[in-house]
This record gives C-alpha cells, structure tokens and sequence, in this order.
C-alpha cells in the first residue's frame, strides 16, 4: 500500500483550489523571502472586464510592497471617460500605482495601469501605447498577454478576472505555449464570470481561485527555489523517477511521452513542482502516485495543445498565393485534394486552410473533392475542434470577410459553418505509432517535431515522405528543418519552411519506417493501426523464402493460385498466373474479373458469388480458353480463405489445365449457357431489389427534405430574432455595466461626503434644525439638545408637536417660509434674560427647487445684556 504523501492535495480535478497551507518543507519554507537575479522578474498580466475593480482591490490587498513582480492591469474602459483607477487601486495597496505612459521601461514591485482608449503590448522590458485596431472588436487584454508571452516566455504570467465576453482566452493560450502560467477568478468570486469561464474552458489554467488566495498562491510560485532559479539552478530528474512519471502519465491519459525531449519534459516538471509547493522530483513523484487528476495536468502541459487561426501570417500568405494554386493546377485532372495536418491541437490550422482552399476553388467557379484530414493525440482537443465553438475574440487573428462567410454566431460563440466543417475529418491519431494517410497534397506539421527526439524526429520525417504525393507539399515550424533529408526534399520557401517532395519513396525512407502499417486512412476501420509491432528482418526473410517455394511448386505441377480480397482484387499470385490472365488496354487494374477472358471472367464470377454465399468449395471443369489451340479449357476452383484469417473475406482461385489436373472432386462441368442464363437472372433479381430500395429511399430523403427545409427555414427566421435580440441585450447589459460602475463610484463619494457632513455637523457649535417639505424633523445638530430637548428617535415627527417657546414663536413663520417666502430672522426671549436668534431659511437643492427649511439658533443673551447696560449708560449720563 503506498505511503500517504502529507503535501496538500488539490481539490479540483483539474486546477487548484486551495483554502490553506500545510507546513512547508525546510528548503522550501527558507527560500520564501528570495527573489530571482536581477533583471530577471515575472511580469503579471491582469485583465479585468465588468465587476473587475472588486476583484482588482481585493486580490492587490494581498500583494505585499516587495514581491519582486511587476503588474500590468488591462482593462476594458470608455475612450472618453476618465479613468480613475490608478486612485481606486492606490488606496488598496502598498504597491506603487501609476498610469502607463508610452516607452516606460517596466520595473518589479509596481503597478501599471492601461490608459483609457489605448492597448498595451510589452517589447523588452518596456511598455508601449497604441491605438485600438479598427478591424477587431476591442480586445486589448488578449493583445497585451499575446506580447507579454512572446516578450517574457516562461516568465509571464497571465490571470483572468471578472468581465463579460471571452477576451483573455486567446491570451491565455500564448502564455501558455510560451511556458507561462494562468490564474483564473473562480465563478463564486466573479461578479461576471463569462470572461473567466471562457478563459478556463480551455483547460490550461493552473489555478482557479478567488482573487485574494490568488495573490497569495502567485506569490508562493514565484518565490519556489525551483521556479525563482529556473536558470540557475542545475535541476535534474533521476532515469528512474523520469520513467515512473512519464508511466504514471501514460495510464492517466494513454499517452506515451517517451519520445519527448528530456529537456521538455524536465521543464514542465519542474513547474509543477513549484505549483504544487513541493521540495524535489521524489516528492512530486509520490504526489502524482496519490492524485491522478495531477498527472492529467501535467500530460496536458507536455502536449501543448495551443494553436490560432492563421497563425504566422506571412506563412498563410505564401500557402494562398503560391502553394495552394500550384496545387490546384496539378490536380486539376481529378478535382480532388487530401490534406493532413498532424498535431492540429483544437483545429484552427486545419479549418484555415479550409477557408483558403475553399476561396480558391470558390473563385475558380468548380467543385472540387477536398478531405483535410486534423489528427492529434489528444481526445479533448479533437472532440472540441470537432464541435469547433470558437470564442468571438478570433476576430483578431481572422479577418472580417472571413468571419462573416465561414462562421456562424451561436450565443456568446462562433461556430465553423457547415460549408467548412464537412472538408475536415478529426481523429484521434498517434503519428509515432498509427499508420500515416496516403497520397496527400499537402502536409502542415508546424511545431511538433521541436518537442521529439532527434530519433522520433527522424522516423516522423520518414511517414511524412511516404504519405505525400510526389510533388506534394510539406509545411514545418519556423524553428524546424527537414534535417538530413535534403534528398527527398527540395526546398520552396526556406524563410517559411516550405518544402516539396522530389519522387517516390526511395529505400531509404522505406527501411526508416520498415514494420510500420500504411493506410489509405486511419479512419476506415482501424485495423491494427495502433498497436502492431515491427516485425523482424529475419522474420520477413523467411516469409519470402517460403513464397518462393511456394511459388515455384505451383509453376512446377502446372497449378495457378490467386489470392483475391472481398474486391476480387488480387493480392497475390504463384504459379503461371500469365497463362490465364491478361491485361487489358486502359486504365489499369487488379480486378481478375477484368483481367480474365470473358467465358472465364463469367465462370469464375459465378463461382466466386457461389463460394461466398455458400462458404465452400465450388469448382468448374473445361471452361473454355481463347488463344491458340482449339479446344483448350481450364479448370478452376474457388475455396474462401479460412475464418481465422487476418484476411477473413479473401478467396483462393486454383486454375490448371485439365490434362495437368487430377480429377477435381465437387466439380461439375461448364456450361456457358446455363451459367449465362443464371447470371442474367441473378442480375435481373438483384437489379429489380435494389430499384425498388432505390424507390423507397428516393421517397424517404424526399420526404426528409422537405420537413428538414420547412424546419431550417424556422430556425433561420428565430436565428435571426435571437441574433437581433441579442445584440441589443449585449448592448444593453454593457450600458448598465457602465452606469452601475458610476453609480457605485457616486455612491462611494457620497458616503465620503455624508460621512464629512457629520463630522461637520457633530463638532459645529451652532445649533441648527433640518425640517423637510412637511415641516418634520429631518436631521439636527447636538447643539440644539441643549436648547430644545430633542431625541434621536424624534427624527420624522412634525416640529410643531413640541411644546416649547422657541418652537411656539416660529410656528406662524414656518409655513410661510416654506411657501416660498423670504428668510425671517428674529429674537426670542425664553425666560428673563435668556435671549435666542432664529433665522428660518429655505432648504435649496442644486437643480431643483426648494424642498423643506433650515432654522439656525444662536444664543445672544450675552449680546443682548451688552446693549441693555450700553443703553443705560446712556441714559444715566444724560
């Protein structure tokens, strides 16, 4: 029973979620505090759409003032609306924040932040500013991680927050191919979790969490020894802990990685390691052995299953104007093109080469027969190009023309139309182990061969020879080379990799791939294409040893044997097989019906039905032959082959001459007549069985038709209403996101201001009464309870309900005022000597008219005694 590894677990069966730490191991725990060499820093890519200024704050609150990565924030903002995020974020973090201005060189522990109206992309180490693209929706966080991809490579690092649509997705895919890491918002943290779902259905992320544990686990994966000395660091994989890991992998996914490269391999181990927290290959083994979703991930890491459409532009530029139109004139004759694109991942190379042949052939005004054929080795990516929903940020890589005739939208999706899909055939296909397609025009392997073996690389180039055509075209990787192969291959285009074959197979490339099936498609059946061994030289020798015996027994005692398959083709002869068959002028052919003279054809076309209906031996003696002589005859005699055969349709045809034949037993003479007689009526029958299928299924598909026509026109007319309804809800929906971020942000300067208010009102000495429109208490300050005895909980009662002199001197007034009269201002005299001010004024708001009062109270009896006694001076002076 194996040991139970005490590293924690993940709980998803893809990425993690992880709600705490367990302790870490000594050299892991010590080097938390480290950071990389200098200059050489993670920069973190952060795309945010609607409900992202939450996610933004909460996941910045967990980032630390020393990190040791820099931070660029995209964001989906109005060009002409100021932005303020770089204050909303900065009152969230003790990161530097500031606003990116064009040229800056990026720097680790800051905080950069997209301008409104512009996109971002990164270029050695610094930071540029350019003007949105006309020709694509905006989709500036797909634009930044594409560069920030190229530009850091294994140091990017790309997270996906809360936002509408599917931008990031194709971003993602870059950093990922590049080596990075993505981080996506889980659904329960996301306001809207469209664009992190979109992000996350592509099954690369390597963690989904919410934005806060995301800081934190970003931070444990950068400050690994393993991930923050990647260059440095000499890491290593035991032979024998790489074996264990490499067949832990093969049972979880039925992938064999053998022939990946060790470095590749290596890498992506030691990623893993730092994202799952463990110390060494030995603990990261025992942690693949307790968790399989695990090994699922990292098989998903080595294939790297990330492409776009018309990727490398200038490649698909050449493949319009000259490979293709080449191609087009050579196999005018026959109106048909095989195509095989081996490693298509989720199928955007293969559907773009569809659209370019299907322009082509368009623009010729012909029909031509076009199979593409899109094999990967992986089930996941075929089974999603086969369904080919697309997210609407491709309109970025496929150009609007192309969009609109090739896509149809479904949803938030774009879906390959039909006129597309029905040219391209995906299977799941091993290209080291399956037989390769035959006859093929065209070959697109781009970037498979980098990641195998310089042996795997060989025998890959050997399969690719044999199935192209002669003169068919092989298109490589821009970062790989045909190799010593220059002999077979002439190049087109060396900057794009462009390659032609020159003839044949020659035997070298033959005894390259000696044992390995071949198949017209490795579609048609199956039939050991995948696990069948090589078969040895010795064994090979022997069998044609034995044929050639075997052959010359049967010239020897005058016997000729064809062995026929289901076809009646003949796929092998011993004896004098010239004797009896000849070919004919024309197109050629292995059909011994055609191959044989006519009173022979009929006879054995008789027995061949006969044997197969009946499974036995039927024979025929003294049919006759043309030729010289008079007379001659033949006998035959036709036996399936055995059941336990790989063949189990084939027959066995025996002719020989009867004067050099013993006596045939179950044989019976032929006769020409009887025989025609009996073919015509079995033609007549079958001919009369079929029409009246044909009839039936003639009825049938017509009926079918017209319920399919009368249901398609429905579903166009509500695909259009959807469609309508859709775009104004989108519309929509981005208006109230743009109003609620406002009225949030509103809402938060009002309670800044409300709050001030209070403070104002709190520490202000002067007494002051806030009366609404129906003269009830709306708000007073602390200074009037010291004059009137008001309550907190007295807010909402009419002024007028309280006995008191100062309240009974206005009451006359306050109606009057509120009316819409002039501000009153008088004294009031409570008890002997204690003097009061009121001053009734109307309560105006900005934009409207006046709504309630505001009756200030000041105490002047200090005042009021000053001018008494000034007053009797006065008068005692007189």
């Amino acid at each position: 029973m194996p040991r139970v590894s005490s590293r924690r677990k993940p709980k998803s069966t893809s990425v993690y979620k992880r709600a705490g730490r367990k302790a870490q191991k000594p050299a892991v725990a010590a080097s938390m505090a480290r950071r990389g060499p200098a200059g050489r820093f993670y920069v973190v890519g952060l795309g945010a759409s609607a409900g992202g200024l939450e996610a933004l704050r909460a996941f910045f609150a967990a980032v630390p003032s020393k990190s040791g990565a820099a931070f660029v924030v995209i964001q989906h903002l109005a060009p002409a609306h100021r932005s303020r995020m770089v204050e909303l974020l900065a009152t969230h973090t003790t990161v530097p924040v500031s606003q990116i201005e064009d040229g800056v060189t990026i720097q680790p522990d800051h905080v950069y932040v997209i301008p409104p109206g512009r996109w971002v992309k990164i270029f050695h180490g610094r930071l540029f500013l350019s003007a949105p693209e006309n020709r694509a929706p905006i989709l500036p966080i797909d634009y930044f991680f594409r560069s920030l991809a190229e530009d850091r490579g294994e140091l990017a690092i790309g997270i996906a927050l809360s936002g509408t649509g599917s931008d990031a997705t194709m971003g993602v895919r870059a950093i990922k191919e590049a080596g990075g890491t993505v981080m996506v918002q889980d659904e329960g943290s996301a306001k809207f979790s469209a664009m992190p779902d979109s992000a996350g259905a592509t099954g690369l992320a390597d963690y989904v969490l919410p934005p806060a544990e995301m800081a934190r686990e970003l931070l444990l994966f950068i400050r690994h020894p393993l991930v923050a000395h990647a260059k440095d660091a000499a890491f290593k994989v035991g032979e024998t802990t790489m074996q264990k890991i490499v067949s832990l992998i093969r049972e979880q996914t039925g992938i064999d990685f053998t022939s990946y490269k060790q470095s590749t391999v290596t890498r992506r181990i030691q990623r893993r390691i730092g994202i799952a927290q463990l110390a060494n290959p030995e603990d990261y083994l025992e942690f693949l052995e307790q968790s399989p979703p695990e090994a699922a991930m990292l098989g998903r890491d080595l294939l790297i299953n990330v492409t776009r459409f018309f990727r490398d532009g200038e490649v698909f530029d050449v493949l319009r104007g000259e490979v293709l139109p080449a191609l087009l004139k050579r196999a005018a004759t026959r109106k048909a093109l095989r195509i095989w694109v081996p490693g298509c991942a989720t199928g955007e190379e293969a559907y773009s080469i569809a659209m370019l042949v299907q322009e082509l052939v368009t623009a010729r005004g012909e029909k031509w027969d076009v199979k593409i054929f899109a094999t990967d080795v992986d089930k996941v990516s075929i089974e999603y190009a086969g369904r080919g929903p697309y997210p609407k940020s491709i309109a970025a890589d496929v150009g609007p023309e192309l969009l609109a005739r090739f896509f149809v939208q479904e949803g938030s999706a774009l879906r390959i139309c039909p006129e597309i899909r029905k040219h391209v055939v995906f299977a799941r296909h091993n290209i080291l182990r399956d037989p390769p397609f035959t006859k093929v025009d065209l070959i697109s392997c781009r970037n498979l061969l980098i990641y195998l073996r310089a042996d795997s690389q060989r025998k890959v180039m050997a399969l690719l020879h044999l199935a192209l055509r002669p003169g068919g075209y092989l298109l490589l990787g821009t970062s790989e080379a045909i190799g010593d192969r220059d002999n077979v291959f002439e190049t087109v285009n060396a900057k794009m990799r462009i390659f032609q074959k020159r003839g044949d197979s020659s035997p070298q490339i033959e005894d390259a791939i000696s044992g390995v099936p071949t198949a017209a498609g490795a579609l048609d059946g199956g039939r050991g294409s995948a696990s069948r061994e090589r078969v040895p030289r010795t064994r090979n020798g022997r069998k044609k040893i034995w044929e050639t015996i075997s052959a010359r027994l049967m010239a020897e005692f005058g016997t000729t044997c064809l062995v026929l398959n289901e076809r009646y083709e003949i796929l092998h002869s011993f004896g004098q097989p010239q004797r009896f068959l000849t070919v004919r002028p024309g197109r050629a052919s292995l059909n011994v019906l055609r191959l044989a003279p006519r009173a022979l054809s009929l006879a054995l076309s008789g027995a061949l039905r006969r044997a197969a209906k009946e499974q036995q031996t039927v024979g025929y003696s003294r049919v006759p032959l043309p030729g010289r002589g008079r007379g001659r005859t033949v006998d035959l005699k036709v036996e399936p082959l055995a059941a336990e055969s790989d063949e189990s349709r084939a027959m066995l045809v025996f002719l020989q001459e009867p004067q050099a034949a013993r006596a045939a037993a179950k044989s019976h003479q032929f006769n020409p007549s009887s025989e025609s007689i009996r073919r015509i009526a079995d033609l007549e029958g079958e001919l009369e069985r079929t029409k009246e299928k044909l009839q039936a299924t003639t009825e049938d598909e017509e009926t079918t038709h017209q319920e399919l026509q009368a249901a398609n026109e429905e579903l166009l007319a509500g695909n259009e209403e959807l469609q309508s309804s859709n775009e104004e809800l989108e519309s929509v929906n981005e208006e109230l996101t743009t109003l609620n971020t406002e009225y949030q942000q509103k809402i938060s300067e009002l309670i800044v201001s409300n709050n001030d208010l209070e403070n104002v009102l709190r520490t202000s000495d002067v007494a002051t009464i806030f009366l609404d429109a129906a003269l009830c208490l709306r708000r007073f300050t602390p200074a009037v309870t010291g004059i009137i005895p008001l309550r907190p909980h007295d807010v909402g009662r009419p002024l007028a309900n309280f006995a008191h002199p100062l309240i009974a001197a206005i009451a006359e007034d306050l109606p009057r005022v509120a009316a819409g009269g002039e501000a009153v201002v008088r004294t009031v005299e409570t008890v002997h000597g204690v003097w009061y001010l009121m001053r009734i004024t109307s309560y105006r708001r900005q934009g409207s008219s006046d709504c309630g009062l505001v009756v200030n109270i000041l105490d002047v009896s200090a005042l009021r005694r000053a001018e008494t006694n000034s007053e009797e001076r006065k008068l005692s002076g007189k």
